[in-house]
């Protein structure tokens, strides 16, 4: 590619990297045909990918969030519902940016549930929660040039840069039935996306995983009896439409699990499971920039700018298994005490560099459902956990817990979880830019036929023929040089003068 030709290109550039701290509340009333709540043992939260509007200065998420609620009846026995809401995030936008340039992503992460039993079947819920928002504004940098400009001596560069597809999200079913040795009922499910491989392929990523549902049952015939967990593993392939995606590019999956609906059946329970796959991919490409000009003859008033983009960086999933342990919460250190259910989420610390490579410290959240002497209850509990990932420091790092066991082991709790980490590493750079340039025709300036100049050390072909106002490739032709890349520091390497036509 010529880099002194004039091409169109955008470069994209992250204009924004928050936190963001918003407060979601809902209340629910149960149907009748549900036991009222006698004791409430734990609200929570899944939040689905949102849907985003960029208008009016402003972008608007709006989603779903699915709140497990888990209560025992005033006949002592456990219940489970699962209530959906809406869900609403405003971010403010600093800068008048058009929405086709913009881009900008949101992940909301829970920092504390805060629930009360208002009535036989109502409770109302507070989620504090912060959302990670990212935006990334793409331009097309074209210098304004006033004047006449026949003849003008433009200096190009060629940059490799990087740019985000977008994210895109798909939804569909699946079904399964899980067998049981005898009549169950139902309390409740959850569930969760495990994503092995993720492949970009053209306009789309395929992914081959498993939806990891949990299901939390108890035997009808035993009155009150100790609730217990299957986890069913249902396989799936699909591919997330991503316009513009190659196969060369690259690409991380996160995924979620919606609405479960379970339907008893004669020593099983059939189950159709909501999945949301969300897409997030990056391509590289190379745009033709301008640097400088000028015209010989002419003085010209130049404006330079500063301008940063994308470069480089990854974009992948990662999965790790670990086994952590640490000292047992209050209320389980008694062999009576039994743990029934788990679930955890993880929390990111602290991340470290080292080399291509970094270490990220956590701490893993877990929340379990225990019984002791026939009474049920729950604990909370946090592991820290350290792993090795691929990757910088800066990287993005979306990190989900696939699956949870724990145990009492020797006085400690033990927990084993599946780990899935979505990776998005863009670091930027910065370039120099023209954006400006008048150029006035000025009286020629009688000089020698021919001169001879003696280039100091940091000099380039091109600055020397911008002094003397002389097409870059003239100069070059009258020194036996290269004009391909004028601007480069080797471009009069061994020249102890010029002949300056």
């Amino acid at each position: 590619m010529d880099r002194n030709e004039e091409k169109g290109g955008r470069l994209q550039t992250q204009v924004m990297d928050k936190n963001l701290p918003f407060e979601i509340t809902a209340e629910f009333t149960l149907p009748d045909y549900h036991s009222e709540i006698s004791r409430l043992l734990w609200v929570r939260p899944t939040f689905l990918p949102p849907e985003r509007f960029i208008g009016g200065g402003k972008a608007d998420f709006s989603g779903r969030v699915l709140y497990e609620v888990l209560y025992t009846g005033p006949d002592g026995a456990l219940y489970g519902v699962t209530p959906e809401e809406g869900y609403s995030l405003c971010v403010p936008l600093e800068g008048a940016w058009a929405p086709e340039d913009l881009q900008i992503f949101t992940e909301p992460t829970v920092d504390a549930v805060i629930s009360r039993v208002t009535g036989p079947r109502k409770l109302s819920v507070r989620c504090r929660l912060h959302a990670h928002t990212r935006a990334f504004l793409q331009k097309t940098p074209q210098a304004v040039l006033r004047g006449s400009t026949d003849g003008i001596c433009k200096l190009g560069d060629t940059l490799c840069t990087t740019r985000t597809l977008g994210e895109v999200c798909e939804e569909f079913a699946l079904t399964d039935s899980v067998k049981t040795a005898q009549k169950v009922r139902a309390i409740c499910a959850r569930g969760s996306v495990f994503l092995p491989e993720v492949h970009p392929h053209t306009d789309g990523v395929h992914c081959r995983g498993e939806a990891l549902i949990t299901l939390l049952l108890c035997r009808e015939e035993e009155e009150n009896g100790s609730p217990f967990c299957i986890t069913q593993r249902i396989p799936f392939e699909k591919t997330v439409p991503l316009e513009g995606l190659a196969p060369n590019d690259r690409a991380c999956v996160t995924g979620s699990v919606g609405q479960i609906e379970l339907t008893p059946n004669e020593g099983a329970v059939d189950l159709t499971a909501s999945i949301v796959l969300c897409a997030k991919a990056q391509t590289e490409e190379e745009i033709v920039i301008l640097k400088d000009a000028f015209l010989p003859g002419a003085d010209a008033e130049c404006r330079f700018t500063a301008q940063s983009f994308l470069q480089g960086g990854s974009c992948c999933n990662q999965n790790l298994s670990i086994s952590v342990q640490g000292a047992l919460p209050d209320g389980l250190g008694g062999e009576e005490h039994e743990i029934l259910d788990a679930m955890a989420e993880a929390e990111i610390c602290e991340k470290v560099a080292d080399g291509a490579r970094f270490s990220l410290s956590g701490k893993l959240q877990c929340h379990l459902l225990c019984l002791r002497a026939g009474e049920l209850f729950t604990q909370d509990a946090t592991l820290p956990f350290r792993v090795i990932l691929e990757g910088s420091d800066k990287t993005d790092v979306d990190c989900r817990v696939v699956n949870c066991r724990t145990s009492k082991n020797g006085g400690k709790l033990r927990a084993d979880a599946e780990l899935q980490f979505a990776l998005c590493d863009l670091p930027q750079g910065n370039v120099r830019l023209l954006e400006e340039a008048t150029f006035t025709p000025r009286k020629a300036v009688p000089r020698a036929a021919i001169e001879l100049y003696y280039p100091e050390v940091d000099q380039t072909l091109w600055s020397v023929a911008k002094q003397y106002g002389i097409p870059p490739q003239t100069l070059a032709d009258a020194n036996a040089l290269d004009a391909d890349a004028p601007d480069d520091k080797d471009s009069l390497s061994g020249k102890r003068f010029l002949l300056i036509p």
